[in-house]
């Protein structure tokens, strides 16, 4: 049976054991040498040896083994054709790179035999095993394969990396990758400034050239709310003198949206004794939330051998308020002296709305095997994926500043001086923004025993292929990321 490549990812396909059929003669299916060849006691004596009590400066002999098999590969590979390399138990901390034509054979003990019981162990930072654009037959037979655990946010773990290689025979393994690192958290949105508050309205004056009459300085308006985010509150109206009307208050920026408009000046009504008041400006809007940030998925993308894990989505950031309306002038007096109302307050600025929460990473993957545009076969082996990493929490979207308090409307000047003029009206309130979006929680991390990506294809003769625990999705008060994906195959189906 053979597994073969149907995209690059998240094509998900349930794989099994099985046998292709293929002759198995216990030999290098490509004309490499023999392991039971009867030469020097059972092992050809044309070979390299490893042992962890050899020396890399030695021979690589039988009496005289070297002591890592990235030696033992290179000097192997300075024959042609190439020498096998034949490695004793223990356990080698390396990773190793493959090269062609190479055969690397373990689970020998230290009479050089192969006994049952006797493990060979790679065990090494991710990825434990190499092949890269191998093109000759080259087997790796009798090993116990095991990656470290992912180092660093949303890093992965691979067993073994197969690229760009054909004729590739991986035989009586087995393979066990490490677990999936955490996805990182999410940044937490920081709060919108708030919106200033309005300047108060000032009292009004006696303003006047007749005879012994003052001709006091109009009052000055109240000042609009100022607003970080562009959206300010509208000034104050300026009062009326004698028989005029107080002016309306200002409107705040995009009145049609806000609300915030000025509040009407008070008129001059000599049938009811005097001057009218302003009336008070119109309160801006408050801003919308920010948009949330989708969960991560259950299962990232392969580009080419490396995994990217399913992050979630930023939040938005949250829109701002609206500035409130300025509150109209008081209007004019004409008792005694003309005089004038005091004059409208400013309407507050609008609030910025809060900092987006940024995503939560995707976890890390943890991956037995991957095969990416190569052809292999894998024969009487077991690989059995591990767990995939959590994902991160996605942050929490910051709150939106408060709005502008508005400006009093001017006080009452005294009769001295303002007389009957009418009084100024205060602002409107400043809207508050709003809050920005969640991010999302980060998916957890994919398990899978085999991955294919681009053209590859997987015989798995009499070998069991399992998938270990998808990592957990990361934690969101909105969209929490989804539980990564537990499969024997990502990528791959039986043809």
């Amino acid at each position: 049976m053979r597994i073969a490549c149907l995209g690059v990812v998240a094509i998900l396909a349930a794989c099994a054991h099985g046998n292709s059929g293929d002759v198995d003669a216990g030999a290098d299916a490509w004309g490499g040498p023999t392991v039971d060849a009867l030469s020097c006691n059972n092992l050809p004596c044309d070979a390299i040896y490893v042992s962890r009590a050899g020396s890399d400066a030695a021979a690589g002999t039988k009496a005289a083994p070297v002591k890592t098999i990235n030696v033992a590969i290179m000097k192997a590979l300075a024959f042609n054709p190439p020498y096998a390399v034949f490695v004793q138990a223990g356990l080698y901390p390396e990773q190793v790179t493959m090269k062609p034509g190479v055969g690397v054979y373990g689970g020998f003990d230290e009479t050089w035999m192969r006994t049952a019981g006797v493990i060979t162990e790679i065990n090494a930072p991710s990825p434990a095993i190499v092949f890269d654009q191998i093109a000759t037959g080259t087997v790796l037979d009798t090993f116990t394969v095991r990656s470290g655990n992912g180092a660093g946010p949303g890093v992965s773990s691979y067993a073994i990396v197969i690229t760009s290689s054909k004729m590739i025979e991986l035989r009586d393994l087995t393979v066990e990758p490490g677990i999936g690192a955490a996805g990182g958290d999410g940044v937490d949105g920081g709060a919108g400034p708030a919106g200033d508050n309005g300047g108060n309205g000032n009292p009004g004056v006696e303003h006047s050239s007749g005879l012994f009459c003052d001709n006091h300085t109009l009052p000055a308006v109240g000042a609009a709310g100022g607003s970080v985010c562009g959206l300010p509150g509208g000034y104050g109206g300026g009062a009326g003198v004698g028989n005029g009307n107080g002016a309306q208050g200002g409107d705040a920026a995009f009145t049609s949206q806000s609300g915030g408009f000025g509040g009407v000046g008070g008129g001059h009504n000599p049938a009811c004794g005097g001057a009218g008041d302003g009336q008070v400006g119109g309160d801006g809007l408050p801003g919308g939330s920010g948009g949330h940030g989708g969960g991560g998925a259950e299962v990232g993308v392969f580009e080419g051998p490396v995994y990217r894990p399913a992050n979630g989505g930023d939040g938005g950031y949250g829109y701002a308020g609206y500035g409130g309306g300025g509150g109209g002038g008081g209007g004019g007096g004409t008792n005694n002296c003309q005089s004038s109302g005091s004059s409208g307050g400013g309407g507050g600025g609008g609030g910025c709305g809060g900092g987006f929460g940024s995503a939560g990473g995707g976890g890390g993957g943890s991956f037995g095997i991957v095969a990416v545009d190569s052809m292999v076969t894998l024969r009487s082996s077991v690989v059995t994926a591990n767990q995939g990493g959590a994902g991160g929490r996605g942050g929490r979207g910051g709150p939106g500043g408060g709005g502008g308090f508005p400006g009093a409307g001017g006080a009452y000047g005294g009769s001295s001086e303002q007389d009957d003029g009418g009084c100024g009206a205060r602002g409107g309130y400043g809207g508050a923004g709003g809050a920005g979006g969640e991010g999302g929680g980060g998916g957890g991390g994919a398990s899978a025993a085999l991955v294919c990506v681009g053209s590859a294809t997987i015989a798995i003769p009499m070998s069991t292929v399992t998938g270990g625990s998808g990592g957990i999705g990361g934690p969101s008060l909105v969209n929490p990321g989804a539980t990564g994906v537990s499969t024997r195959a990502i990528g791959c189906s039986f043809f």
